[in-house]
């Protein structure tokens, strides 16, 4: 076995999921998907440390940029997926938060704190 080799040169869990986030708010800006980026080669991700904090505001920027798309339809089947998978997560950890809350009272405080995208892919609107 050769004593050096590149393994330490691919891109990281985080880097890859963060990646494709970066390519699709691109996407949203008009800009053409370079498809290494989206193997966890983006520039603004790639061996950047990038925290799971960081992360999270990229997500959570992408999923309030998707909110007001009336036709995701016409954005490419990446975008579309991820918006699904992404929907789909999103209610199965408000559904899971709603059920902690024990009580009525408690319930009552959680709805409350639901924003208006929160109450639609509960179906409570």
């Amino acid at each position: 076995m050769p004593p050096c080799n590149c393994d330490y040169m691919d891109p990281n869990d985080l880097e890859k999921k963060l990646s494709k986030v970066m390519c699709l708010l691109e996407e949203l800006d008009g800009k053409e998907i370079d498809e290494s980026y989206w193997d966890g080669y983006h520039p603004e991700i790639y061996n950047k440390n990038v925290s799971r904090a960081q992360g999270n505001r990229l997500v959570s920027e992408l999923c309030k940029r998707l909110q007001s798309v009336k036709n995701i339809t016409k954005y490419s089947l990446e975008l579309q997926m991820w918006w699904r998978d992404h929907k789909a997560a999103d209610k199965a950890r408000l559904k899971e938060e709603l059920e902690e809350a024990k009580s009525k009272q408690a319930r009552v405080i959680a709805m409350a704190k639901l924003t208006p995208y929160e109450k639609e892919i509960l179906g409570l609107e």
